[in-house]
């Protein structure tokens, strides 16, 4: 009887000790990684590569012209391959995000209407219409004015 609680007892000892052990071991290693002279500039290099890598898929730089028509050709791309797969929702999705940053979105809607199957154009009508509503409601509530309904009287600008 005694044999065996000497046996947990001594276990538990062990464990708490390996486990001391392994916490030390940590801490020492990472006052090591952090004290290295170079920790601070390759923190800086990696954050760097990471917005890069992430911001080419983003929204664009609104300043550089550049990159907002690499990123309206982009999604018109994108919208073109969905339409051959037959997804009519994530096509609407990036036409949407093409007229966003295009410079004049009325022209471009008109040569959708023309160009677009009918239930494509549809949903891009409704799905501008909800951004317009939430771009609205989000300003009133900046400004704290009641929002007003968009009525969508079917013309195109």
């Amino acid at each position: 009887m005694i044999g065996v609680l000497v046996n947990k007892t001594s276990f538990g000892i062990l464990a708490g000790l390996a486990s001391a052990a392994f916490v030390g071991y940590c801490v020492y290693f990472d006052k090591k990684r952090r004290g290295h002279p170079d920790y601070k500039k390759n923190i800086y290099e990696r954050r760097r590569r990471h917005r890069k890598s992430s911001g080419s898929s983003g929204i664009p730089d609104l300043t550089d012209a550049k990159s907002i028509e690499s990123y309206f050709m982009q999604e018109i791309q994108k919208s073109e391959m969905l339409i051959t797969d037959g997804n009519y929702e994530r096509a609407a999705e990036h036409l949407m995000n093409a007229i966003v940053v295009c410079s004049k979105p009325g022209k471009l809607l008109s040569v959708l209407q023309n160009t677009l199957p009918e239930e494509v154009f549809t949903l891009l009508v409704y799905k501008l219409n909800a951004y317009n509503m939430n771009a609205q409601r989000s300003q009133s509530m900046n400004e704290g004015i009641v929002p007003s309904l968009v009525v969508d009287d079917g013309s195109v600008e």
